[in-house]
């Protein structure tokens, strides 16, 4: 019985490594940008 939720959760583990991992190289990047005001180069 147990065994019915090693695919969901193994789902959710994979969408939240997902999202962390976009969140770390894109969002995070351009929030700094923008509250810091980088210029472009």
């Amino acid at each position: 019985m147990a065994n019915v939720f090693w695919g969901p959760m193994a789902i959710a583990i994979a969408g939240g490594l997902f999202a962390a991992t976009v969140l770390t190289l894109l969002v995070l990047p351009v929030m700094y940008a923008v509250l810091y005001k980088a210029a472009r180069t």
